[in-house]
């Protein structure tokens, strides 16, 4: 096929050719780099960092000048402007940085489409100059099945079919390994699939109200309109896990921890807890991490405690450096019975003695600052353990009634976030721990418009679609009805309307 020719993939340069590795970027007249590895993955150097450490400090690789300009993280990935000097004549660089990419496993579909998707913008910036650039450790596994999805998406886009064999048989007789496992195998069909079934979800802050529109529209065939059809194409593709992917919550020391057993962590994607508590006491809480736009695992979705639980709750927020408490309860009353202690008694503990703590009352929010200490045991203190003082904030939203699926007040959920912004600010960026009933209802609905948002703030883009699909990736009960995703795009129009300009 012709446009796998497009494409050089290159092993990931060590000490010995990063030399090399930029005399070929000059030669080749190549703009735009694809990385698919981690600088260190398992204690090991996958590939020698090339490019310079600080912006504005050029290395010097002979007779050409490497300087980084800026920086971006997301996610799953980073973007690196890189400004490449020889003698007079300068160029531009963009690194594509996929940080999401194991060495022994394969990513989240969505967020490498995604990744795609900006490679092509930057892409179409260089026209026909020279070939892009891939690359990961050894230069084939995952450089291999990069090439083999992105040359498929062309063709399909192109002539409507794609050809995964005979691509992979290609590059294979160019260089043995290019596809290494059964598994990437698969996975460039799980992505093809997923391409063709999703299509184009994102749009254009500019076009929202126009689209918001046209999303509310009912196909007279179908008797759906586009809210329903994409919430059910995402429901269809939600990952579900087994009783044995969860199998820390079965346990029989751990199954009274959680208010209901259909709602139960994976092993693989829960926060653990490390504080020393008791002889009994274990590693879990019914809790899950969903990403955001800007940072991987920026929430952590739990349930509110029992009275029984308390002590778990604080120690996720200690041993995880949380700092923002995000309570989406106004009535802490379970909705199957049972009992919810209040706010104000969760603060009363003996392993995290409460120093100090304030509160404002107003009449959308409840906010809580404490300020907190840990009791350190002995075996901890043996370890070289310290009870460090942390702080963090508890933002109670209070007009969400219980029997209410949405909030009686958009503004105040929206106000909610770029107060908890405004302190993450002030303060660190840990873990956001996102709190509702039963760990499903309404928390969904706070990190998918929040990573749709910050997708405005970043991009000036829209992909409700993208983000809600991230966020239930790790717990598929999360925006758990058409209701609550309807709600996040009226949650990301009303901040355009009413705060994005502002600010």
């Amino acid at each position: 096929p012709h446009n796998i020719c497009d494409k050089t993939y290159v092993l990931g340069p060590n000490e010995h050719t990063i030399a090399d590795f930029w005399r070929m970027m000059w030669e080749q007249k190549s703009h735009v780099i694809v990385m698919l590895t981690k600088v260190f993955e398992f204690i090991r150097v996958m590939c020698v960092q090339y490019w310079p450490t600080e912006t504005d400090k050029p290395d010097v690789y002979g007779d050409l000048e490497i300087t980084l300009l800026s920086e971006e993280s997301l996610a799953n990935f980073m973007i690196r402007t890189i400004r490449i000097r020889k003698n007079e004549e300068v160029r531009e660089i963009i690194q594509m940085h996929f940080t999401s990419w194991p060495a022994y496993t394969v990513p989240f579909p969505a967020s490498l489409l995604e990744f795609r998707r900006i490679v092509l913008l930057y892409m179409d910036r260089y026209p026909k100059i020279g070939p892009l650039v891939v690359h990961c450790s050894d230069g084939c596994g995952r450089t291999g099945a990069y090439l083999v999805i992105d040359s498929n998406l062309e063709l399909g886009e192109e002539e409507g079919v794609y050809d995964v064999f005979g691509y992979t048989k290609q590059i294979a007789c160019a260089r043995k390994g290019m596809v290494e496992t059964q598994e990437q195998y698969m996975f460039i069909y799980e992505m093809l699939e997923d391409h063709h079934i999703c299509g184009k979800t994102w749009f254009p802050v500019s076009e929202l109200v126009q689209q918001l529109k046209h999303k509310s529209l009912r196909n007279p065939i179908t008797r759906k309109n586009e809210y329903q059809q994409e919430y059910e194409t995402i429901c269809k593709m939600s990952c579900k896990f087994s009783i044995g992917d969860c199998a820390g919550g079965h346990r029989p020391e751990n199954r009274e921890k959680n208010r209901d057993v259909a709602t139960v962590p994976p092993d693989n994607f829960r926060p653990y807890l490390t504080s020393y508590q008791s002889n009994d006491s274990t590693d879990y809480i019914n809790a899950v991490f969903a990403d955001g736009y800007t940072r991987s695992k920026e929430y952590i979705v739990t349930e509110w405690p029992t009275y029984k639980t308390i002590p778990n709750l604080w120690s996720l927020v200690y041993d995880h450096d949380c700092n923002s408490v995000i309570v989406l309860c106004s009535a802490l009353t379970p909705p199957n019975g049972g009992t919810a202690p209040p706010l104000v008694c969760i603060n009363y503990y003996k392993i995290f003695p409460l120093i100090f703590s304030s509160y404002i009352y107003t009449y959308d929010f409840n906010l809580h600052i404490f300020y907190f200490n840990k009791v350190v045991s002995l075996t901890e203190l043996m370890a070289g353990v310290k009870g460090e003082t942390k702080t963090t904030q508890f933002f109670q939203i209070t007009c969400w009634p219980q029997d209410h699926k949405v909030p009686t007040s958009t503004n105040a959920l929206v106000e909610l976030m770029n107060m908890v912004e405004r302190w993450r600010q002030r303060s660190t960026y840990g873990p956001v721990v996102v709190v509702s009933m039963n760990g499903r209802c309404r928390a969904g609905v706070y990190c998918a418009a929040n990573f749709a948002i910050e997708q405005v703030v970043q991009h000036d883009e829209v992909d409700v679609f993208l983000a809600v699909k991230t966020v239930r990736r790790h717990r598929h009960q999360l925006v758990e009805n058409l209701t609550e995703y309807k709600y996040c795009y009226d949650l990301v129009m009303h901040y355009v309307l009413h705060f994005l300009n502002n600010e």
